[in-house]
């Protein structure tokens, strides 16, 4: 495929978050979470989810998260998106180090019309976050992080003759055999800068600085997916800057 480049972007991103405690270990969460793109509301996540420590350096969980998006060109709210997940990390201290580790195996279904030939109805992906926490400063925990996000089942197909024109004659096409949701890449990079603030027992805030850089496949065909008219891997970076509260209790 060919090769698209986008400007970098800007965004913001700012979230609150309820962590109850059920019992040693386990915990109950739900976060609301808000996402822009330069000055322009872009979407909101809300999250319920679960975690449980069956001892210190190793944790899981599941949940779930119901995602609305704004359309650029209307403004209108488009048909959510419904997300599963299940976490594992695990931990390693070394000093006032902390390394951890997480893969989050997730699984997103993409409600409303679409062109199924061009997007995954249920997109499976796997991302690998790893962070470096300093914790020898008390209640100030500055951190890094690098996650890599890979695609599962993204769409994939072959062509085959000469380019054609459409029967308008303004765009060129090619003849197209979809082949199924067998397109596995490395389809987002992201970088983080942050520090935790634990404000108390109870509160804790975190500002941070996302570097995001997506490196999505993009398939345009017509609704019966024999015909191609292109695939690309379009690449673009967004810079954000955010805020997250977190209550526990």
């Amino acid at each position: 495929g060919a090769l698209a480049q986008t400007a970098m972007e800007w965004g913001a991103r700012a979230s609150v978050e309820g962590n109850y405690k059920i019992a040693k270990g386990v915990h109950l969460y739900a976060e609301e979470e808000f996402r822009f793109q330069g000055a322009a509301f872009d979407n909101m996540r809300t999250t319920l989810g679960f975690t449980y420590k069956p001892f210190k350096a190793l944790k899981m969980g599941v949940g779930y998260t119901l995602i609305n998006s704004k359309k650029t060109s209307t403004g209108e709210f488009k048909a959510p998106r419904h997300r599963v997940f299940t976490d594992l990390s695990g931990t390693l201290q070394a000093g006032y180090f902390q390394f951890t580790l997480k893969e989050r195996l997730q699984l997103t279904h993409r409600s409303g019309e679409f062109n199924v030939y061009q997007n995954t109805p249920n997109a499976l992906a796997l991302k690998s976050k790893f962070t470096v926490k300093y914790k020898g400063w008390f209640t100030t925990e500055p951190y890094a992080s690098f996650e890599v996000r890979t695609a599962l089942n993204d769409p994939w197909g072959t062509t085959s003759g000469t380019a054609q024109w459409n029967n308008k004659g303004t765009k060129t096409y090619y003849d197209y055999t979809p082949t199924g949701y067998t397109h596995v890449y490395n389809n987002r990079y992201r970088g983080e800068l942050g520090v935790n603030f634990k404000l108390n027992r109870w509160n804790e805030l975190k500002p941070f600085v996302l570097l995001d850089f997506c490196n999505d496949y993009e398939l345009d065909t017509n609704a019966e997916g024999n015909r191609l008219f292109s695939a690309e891997y379009v690449k673009g970076t967004c810079l954000s800057v955010g805020l997250s509260y977190v209550f526990s209790f």
